[in-house]
């Protein structure tokens, strides 16, 4: 079923309030706590790519382009609101365009960013949207929430391991070596690559131990703090204490209870990301394992087409060979017309 997608109008000055956006006040430039996390953004990928030039689509106010700006890096961007433009600080709006990711984008960038946009737009859109991206870029920071359904805006939603695949569709695929997920839990960057199936697979499955490595270690660690609670527990009910024994008990109880949510929670996470590891890795072999039976189709062709083209050169040398043969030939012998033979050699060349 293919939906539609959010317009301008859905971004004026209500979705841009201190509410709508997690009640971290004002969404400017001159608030510290959006300033300080864009900042963290642009400064982890200066230092990961250290990019020349950067567009960031879906800019919003151009709270991320002006970060990179500050830093001397070349940087714009473009947003559906015109409203979210206009009301950009003074000392970026003018790098900022109001354009759609569904129009083609000019010029090239060293980098491409667009975080939580395509969720907002039409199925069919955000297919649009990945081909634009990916024309002008070899390198796309991604970030689009497979979750949050109760945002009204939110009405494309897709697990990452299917932007993955859409992706590699185009011939990009996941960097897992580099960690973006101070942005999100499902940002990621992909890259233009060809990559073979046997590196892959590698890339993944190093991934794959890391994640698998960490998640049993997280595993055992919440085992044994369960196991310390059981036994505080019990200190607890089997002895009669004072109060300020008591205290000190409830408070390692407290500690060890809490030290179980948390590794409880991370284990949940490294699962999740476990699952999306093992789906991406699937649906990108899946991919690959069509373009090498594309590659195979053409290099058939190929092979066809390069046997004619021997076959005819072997007959154009045949031809000038009997031209050369024919012009050596005494006047009276020749069998055919020497302006024959001229128009044999004017094809010949």
């Amino acid at each position: 079923m293919t939906h539609e997608g959010t317009t301008s109008v859905d971004y004026g000055q209500a979705y841009y309030n201190e509410a709508h956006l997690g009640g971290h006040g004002d969404y400017s430039w001159d608030n510290e706590h959006w300033r300080s996390f864009f900042m963290s953004v642009a400064d982890r990928l200066i230092g990961a790519f250290n990019p020349g030039s950067v567009l960031d689509v879906g800019c919003a106010r151009g709270l991320l382009v002006q970060s990179f700006t500050v830093q001397g890096v070349e940087a714009h961007g473009l947003d559906i609101s015109a409203h979210a433009v206009a009301s950009a600080h003074e000392d970026v709006r003018d790098r900022l365009s109001v354009a759609s990711a569904t129009e083609p984008i000019a010029g090239r960038y060293d980098l491409v960013t667009c975080i939580e946009v395509l969720e907002h737009m039409s199925e069919g859109d955000a297919q649009l949207a990945i081909d634009h991206l990916t024309a002008v870029t070899d390198r796309v920071l991604f970030s689009s929430s497979p979750e949050d359904h109760d945002e009204p805006t939110h009405v494309n939603t897709n697990p990452g391991e299917q932007w993955a695949a859409w992706f590699a569709e185009r011939g990009f695929f996941r960097r897992v070596d580099v960690d973006v997920s101070m942005i999100a839990p499902w940002a990621v960057v992909f890259e233009r690559g060809e990559p073979t199936l046997h590196d892959l697979t590698k890339r993944y499955e190093q991934q794959y131990a890391r994640v698998r490595t960490e998640l049993l270690e997280k595993r055992r660690a919440l085992l044994e703090a369960d196991r310390e609670l059981n036994v505080l527990r019990g200190q607890l009910d089997e002895r009669p204490v004072d109060s300020s024994e008591a205290d000190r008990l409830r408070a390692e109880v407290a500690h060890a209870r809490h030290s179980v949510l948390v590794n409880r929670d991370h284990v949940i996470g490294l699962e999740a990301q476990n699952g999306r590891l093992q789906r991406d890795l699937s649906l990108v072999t899946l991919e690959l394992k069509k373009a090498q039976r594309r590659v195979k189709g053409l290099s058939k062709r190929r092979d066809e087409l390069t046997g004619r083209l021997q076959e005819t050169r072997q007959r154009l040398e045949r031809t000038r060979k009997r031209v050369v043969e024919l012009e050596a030939a005494p006047p009276a012998r020749a069998s055919i017309p020497r302006r024959v033979v001229r128009r044999a050699r004017r094809a010949l060349r």
